[in-house]
């Protein structure tokens, strides 16, 4: 984020950085507090003020939209990249995961899923999102890399399964998560027979975001 904030002016450049360091601190706090964790250990983990937070964001709701967005619009960046820099079709979905793993704090639907309302810019993004994978998803079909009913969904909701938070010391928990997502993809490029049960929808997706 700070490369692609660097062409701003002096200070809307700063204002962007610290957005940034707010919503990093966001996704570290809730993902370790879950949803209940006060905005003044977001603000203590940003090294800001609570009163800089409340200037930015009317409360921990605007907050938390703006967390999807950033993390939603950050996926989408990670699977172009992935299909426009992978030496081979066949690396592209461990490069996205691999790079999910080490470079993520963990998924947010188990935290803020169900609990916030349908938001436009989410819904923007989550466009965007559908987009950027299933381009992704097409070339490792096409390289037979996952069976040809592995949808987008499927890569969203593989995220949540393959970076639960451990309790243990960071390296050797992603150590861990790299280690099946071996498995698992092996387990993809099998030939495995085609799962009976019905693969997941974009739309069935977004509804575990939105709150009732």
């Amino acid at each position: 984020m700070a490369k692609e904030n660097a062409s701003l002016p002096g200070r809307a450049r700063e204002a962007a950085d610290n957005d940034v360091t707010v919503l990093r601190a966001a996704r570290e706090i809730f993902a370790e507090q879950g949803w209940n964790a006060p905005v003044s250990a977001i603000a203590a983990r940003a090294g800001v003020g609570v009163g800089s937070i409340y200037r930015r964001y009317r409360g921990k709701e605007e907050l938390a939209q703006s967390l999807r967005v950033w993390a939603i619009d950050h996926l989408a960046t990670l699977a172009r990249e992935c299909v426009s820099t992978a030496k081979t079709d066949e690396a592209v979905l461990k490069t996205f995961f691999s790079r999910y793993l080490t470079e993520s704090v963990g998924p947010l639907i188990p935290v803020l899923g169900g609990r916030l309302p349908e938001h436009a810019e989410v819904t923007r993004a989550a466009e965007e999102l559908e987009d950027a994978l299933q381009s992704m998803v097409d070339v490792c079909i096409d390289a037979h890399e996952v069976p040809p009913s592995f949808t987008a969904a499927d890569v969203m909701l593989m995220t949540v399964h393959l970076r639960p938070t451990l309790p243990i010391e960071g390296d050797r928990a992603t150590e861990i998560h790299t280690r099946y997502l071996d498995f698992m993809l092996d387990g993809l490029r099998g030939g495995t027979p085609q799962p009976s049960i019905t693969p997941p929808s974009w739309s069935e997706w977004l509804q575990m975001w939105q709150g009732t």
